[in-house]
């Protein structure tokens, strides 16, 4: 095989490659099946990023109490002052 010819073979293998990957992603397999219904959150909840390691520091939803103090629904947190 001649070496002037390993360049575009190279390029072929290259563009098979991405043919492939492209093809796999596009294919109905890689979908999801289905989709989460959304829900409306309750009065007064803001998603707010909680401050506790046991939280992990994620967004989780944040219920507002009286005195103006959220309290995170996952760990019972509380984020904020009165004002």
């Amino acid at each position: 095989m001649s070496a002037d010819v390993l360049p575009y073979l190279g390029a072929v293998a290259v563009a098979t490659a991405a043919a492939a990957t492209w093809a796999a992603r596009l294919a109905p397999t890689a979908r999801p099946s289905g989709t989460v219904p959304f829900t409306e959150p309750e009065p007064g909840v803001r998603y707010l990023r909680c401050d506790s390691p046991h939280c992990a520091h994620k967004t989780y939803p944040h219920l507002r109490q009286a005195d103006g103090i959220f309290v995170c629904s996952n760990c019972g947190g509380l984020k904020g002052a009165a004002a």
